[in-house]
């Protein structure tokens, strides 16, 4: 018969290994498009309309392309999740090519129609849309600074952006989810 410390150790041993099995890693990620140093997702917070926005998401969907093809062709990247609550959130950048590794970029209202919006080099164009149905709102300023910018594979930054009504912030580094 073990003694009750053997006994313990035993357990610690046991559970730590079910730990361990259970918030494994998995396999390693490929050098190109893979999130780094633990700020895989997106995070935000603020108020927009009178609504509390908090989005922590670790996969949200990335799109590069025409994410608004209601509005007409163009290029976007756009970022879509779900608030605490299960409200769809959609984050839209209208010109993404104004996204540089290490830069940091303005955020205008610009009235402009959507291949217009996509050759605008000294703002960032950026659009959010709360709720099924919604309009989307245009930020009339805020900050977008990127850390890693590839094309297609990879975003990652912080943003700040202010609305007529309200504001919001946070941080994100996506990449494509496996199941697109």
């Amino acid at each position: 018969m073990s003694s009750p410390r053997a006994q313990m150790l035993a357990c610690g041993v046991l559970v730590g290994a079910v730990l361990a099995a259970a918030c494994g890693t998995g396999p390693a990620p490929d050098a190109a498009g893979q999130p780094r140093d633990g700020r895989a997702g997106l995070q935000l917070t603020g108020t927009v309309g009178g609504r509390q926005v908090a989005v922590s998401d670790g996969a949200p969907r990335l799109i590069v392309g025409d994410c608004d093809p209601q509005d007409g062709p163009d290029d976007d990247v756009c970022l879509v999740s779900r608030d605490i609550d299960g409200t769809l959130v959609r984050l839209l950048i209208e010109n993404p090519e104004v996204l540089e590794a290490g830069a940091s970029v303005p955020v205008a209202d610009v009235d402009c129609p959507p291949r217009a919006c996509d050759a605008l080099t000294d703002v960032a164009v950026v659009e959010l849309q709360v709720g099924v149905g919604e309009q989307t709102r245009r930020a009339t300023g805020g900050l977008v600074t990127t850390s890693v910018v590839q094309p297609r594979l990879r975003y990652a930054g912080t943003l700040t952006l202010e609305f007529p009504d309200g504001r919001l912030a946070g941080g994100f580094d996506v990449v494509p989810r496996s199941d697109d």
